[in-house]
């Protein structure tokens, strides 16, 4: 071997040494423009050198590997391990940022408009540089957009397939993912959990998909029987008629699924039920009619007599002196749905109030 050629063979080596050092301290993909300025060769060698490094990651078997993605290359977490280190992803994706992508390929595909309502008016920053990122697509769908994890997405976070349930299930790997009806999808919000929405009462086909996919059902309690021709996994029938049955729900929940963060709510339930049972000390004695109205009036500590106020479900068509809301928007927030229903009973059974 020449001195020449011996010369080249180290700054090869050297170059490849710059390439590799730049792509684990970038976390980024890296355009062959750039991997030539930084290494003194030519876009084409920058080019040949990378794929020997990607190669190399390859025959060792190592935790990451450098893969070819758009017109550059990155060093990334190897498939099969992204899911338990979602958590540590790359620095420069801020943990504010990295939260909104988590939620966006979770719940995909999700509004923009749902995704605001979950993380605030920061979300369209966020979505914005996600998408020059190349990491999600926004898509125009009526007054808002439509999100969507990307193929970048899946190469960047070395998961082998873009389709979103192979995505959740890398993400999920260490985690069990619920599965909630509608109406408890602000209470899981609230809880933090990993979840998905599915109609388990009338599924469609994208919902049997889903079903397919949980460990853990939340429903609405005597559906069970129903259910169970479509879902063969654990279910759990949460309570919510009252706040107290609410807080229980929740605590049963985050243990089952071992996963989200009761105390919040149950703070927040503790707290309104101190407020509203001593309001409720000043009240005029009721006689509900119905055991929805009985367990309300119980858990707020009201006085019932047979000569009381009349209250009933103002979907019951029963005559009575309070009508209380029950046919809610499946929209509005769970606990904010029980909150109107004691302040109608309240308001109603207070008096001068």
């Amino acid at each position: 071997m020449s001195i020449t050629s011996r010369i080249v063979l180290t700054a090869d080596s050297y170059a490849k040494a710059v390439i590799e050092a730049a792509l684990f301290a970038s976390g980024r993909t890296i355009a062959p423009t750039e991997l030539a300025n930084l290494s003194g060769l030519s876009e084409e060698r920058s080019r040949a050198l990378a794929e020997d490094l990607a190669a190399q990651y390859a025959a060792r078997d190592s935790g990451l590997e450098i893969k070819s993605i758009g017109d550059g290359y990155s060093m990334q977490v190897r498939f099969g391990l992204a899911g338990r280190v979602l958590s540590f992803a790359p620095k420069e994706i801020e943990a504010p940022l990295i939260r909104t992508l988590a939620i966006i390929a979770y719940k995909q595909p999700i509004k923009q408009s749902v995704l605001v309502e979950i993380r605030g008016n920061k979300s369209y920053d966020h979505v914005k540089e996600l998408e020059e990122r190349g990491l999600i697509k926004a898509e125009k769908f009526s007054r808002t957009k439509l999100l969507t994890t990307t193929s970048g997405f899946a190469d960047y976070f070395g998961i082998s397939s873009a389709d979103p349930q192979a995505i959740r299930r890398a993400l999920l790997q260490d985690k069990r993912l619920v599965g909630v009806s509608p109406m408890y999808e602000s209470l899981a919000l609230r809880l933090a959990l990993d979840y998905i929405v599915v109609n388990p009462y009338k599924p469609e086909a994208d919902d049997l998909e889903r079903l397919k996919e949980i460990e853990l059902l939340v429903l609405a309690p005597g559906y069970a029987e129903r259910v169970r021709q479509h879902y063969s996994g654990q279910m759990l029938e949460a309570g919510v008629r009252t706040l107290s049955m609410l807080k229980e729900s929740a605590e049963r929940i985050c243990q089952e699924s071992g996963s989200g963060d009761v105390e919040p709510l149950a703070a927040e339930v503790d707290s309104l039920l101190k407020r509203f049972r001593q309001r409720a000390k000043t009240a005029r004695a009721i006689k509900p009619l119905t055991p929805m109205i009985e367990e309300m009036a119980r858990d707020l500590r009201l006085d019932l007599k047979e000569d009381g106020l009349t209250v009933a479900p103002d979907s019951a068509g029963i005559e009575a002196n309070i009508l209380v809301p029950v046919h809610q928007p499946y929209d509005m927030d769970i606990l904010e749905r029980i909150v109107q229903r004691y302040e109608k009973i309240l308001i109603k059974s207070i008096p001068f109030s």
